[in-house]
């Protein structure tokens, strides 16, 4: 998997740090006081998970269209729907948490990079104002749809008619298309300057820091005006704050070289198979074992801690192995042509 940076690799690992520890806290702790400063500590980084995922796909799909520009688009779409389908596989095997036709992270990840890759012919700027304008359109739409300004899990997982599947699909679900694509829309165009830059290194300039300054500057005064900061569905002031940390992240991370963290980057390296394995470790075996919400706080983070670590030292030792019987490794080799 030549061509990869590392510091991208390392912020993706963030990610899944973050992932693991919103989800498998939830699974796990008895109960979750919104009072506690770590519970509230570990709820607004685990909402950062999903941004991180969504503007590193972009920032992957520019610097894939600058490796392979003749089959750019043939082989993102390929890959999409090869991880939409891995989405609705598992979203049907783990329907305790999504419910049977529940539209989580992966099918919006996969049915986003098939859409993205036709837009980047848009030039650069363009993008970033469609990025906005679908974080705008779903914030629109969802009060003409009768979507409430807060999502609770009954209703994410109520899903009685093709209706409401789409809606969900759209604008209502676990991770709808609006405002989801917008984000990944955002990061092709900052994915743009990556791919562009002698070894990934992207220095920092009065425009790319205007963007993503904006965007949490006008995503505070929506939160000051009234418009909360709600994940599930993501608001408007959400999307704003966290596209916007995120995009200036990128830049400031490239520059102090994040992927120095070896570990981090290896993790990052494995994001899908771990999004797999710790739904069926940090959920269906626990469920089996009836261990779901057994335990305290204290050893519930504990818990998460050592997740981390293991999570950590698989990494580093499957990325030794070459990715070896990895979805990450399965999915760099669709739709390339086969060696002779």
């Amino acid at each position: 998997m030549a061509g990869r940076i590392a510091t991208l690799d390392a912020m993706r690992g963030l990610a899944v740090l973050f992932m693991l520890e919103v989800h498998l806290g939830s699974w796990w702790a008895q109960s979750l006081p919104a009072d506690n400063v770590l519970v509230s500590a570990g709820t607004l980084l685990g909402g950062m998970a999903a941004p991180l995922f969504l503007v590193l796909a972009g920032v992957g799909l520019s610097l894939s269209r600058k490796r392979e520009p003749g089959h750019f688009v043939r082989r993102s779409a390929i890959r999409g729907a090869a991880i939409l389908v891995i989405g609705l596989l598992f979203t049907f095997i783990e329907q305790a948490v999504y419910g049977p036709w529940g539209w989580g992270v992966l099918q919006c990840i996969g049915l986003s990079i098939v859409l993205c890759a036709p837009l980047m012919t848009i030039p650069r700027q363009g993008r970033a104002f469609l990025g906005i304008g679908l974080m705008a359109l779903a914030a629109f739409l969802r009060p003409l749809l009768g979507v409430p300004a807060v999502l609770y899990s009954d209703q994410l997982l109520a899903v009685g008619s093709v209706n409401d599947y789409l809606r969900n699909m759209l604008v209502s679900g676990f991770f709808p298309l609006l405002p989801w694509l917008g984000f990944m829309v955002l990061g092709t165009a900052i994915g743009d300057r990556v791919a562009a830059s002698e070894g990934g290194t992207v220095r920092l300039s009065l425009p790319d820091l205007s963007l993503p300054m904006t965007m949490i500057l006008a995503g505070a005064l929506l939160t000051a005006y009234g418009v909360a900061p709600v994940f599930f569905p993501p608001s408007l002031s959400f999307c704003l704050l966290a596209c916007g940390i995120v995009l200036l992240a990128i830049p400031l991370f490239l520059s102090a070289d994040l992927g120095r963290l070896r570990p981090l980057s290896d993790l990052g390296r494995l994001s899908l198979t771990l999004f797999i394995a710790h739904h069926l470790v940090g959920y269906e075996l626990f469920y089996v074992a009836g261990l779901l919400h057994s335990f305290d706080l204290p050893a519930a983070l504990a818990m998460v801690l050592a997740s981390w670590a293991l999570a950590l030292a698989a990494a580093r030792f499957w990325v030794r192995w070459d990715l070896c019987w990895s979805l990450e490794r399965a999915l760099y080799r669709l739709g390339r042509p086969a060696s002779k």
